[in-house]
């Protein structure tokens, strides 16, 4: 609630904001409040790890916003892993907990990053 005599507000429309700065300030705003996170595992590279990933994401109810599954990044190409980077929508900072810790529960070591 304003109090005062003098009260600003800040006004942000098409004539002095562009649409990519609003999409940046509602993204910064759903991550800073857990509507977002982001977070790496390496996977061993074999057959229905992904999966795995996507089943333990359903039943935690994260919806997946992005995904990058790239052989190339895992931490040692000799140790046959795959790192996967996986953006999820959530319902504040004790389903991130959830989230996570049923990863770990999985055996994954998931790292967040936001």
């Amino acid at each position: 609630e304003a109090k005062g005599p003098h009260v600003v507000v800040p006004i942000m429309s098409g004539g002095n904001e562009d649409t990519v700065s609003i999409g940046a300030v509602i993204q910064k705003g759903m991550i800073t409040r857990g509507r977002i996170m982001h977070f790496e595992v390496e996977l061993p590279d074999t057959p229905g790890q992904l999966v795995k990933v996507a089943t333990l994401l359903a039943e935690q109810r994260a919806n997946v916003i992005a995904l990058d599954h790239d052989q190339f990044k895992a931490s040692s190409h000799y140790a046959n892993a795959v790192a996967l980077g996986v953006t999820v929508e959530t319902n504040g900072p004790d389903h991130i907990d959830r989230v996570l810790e049923a990863l770990r529960e999985a055996g994954f070591q998931p790292k967040r990053i936001y």
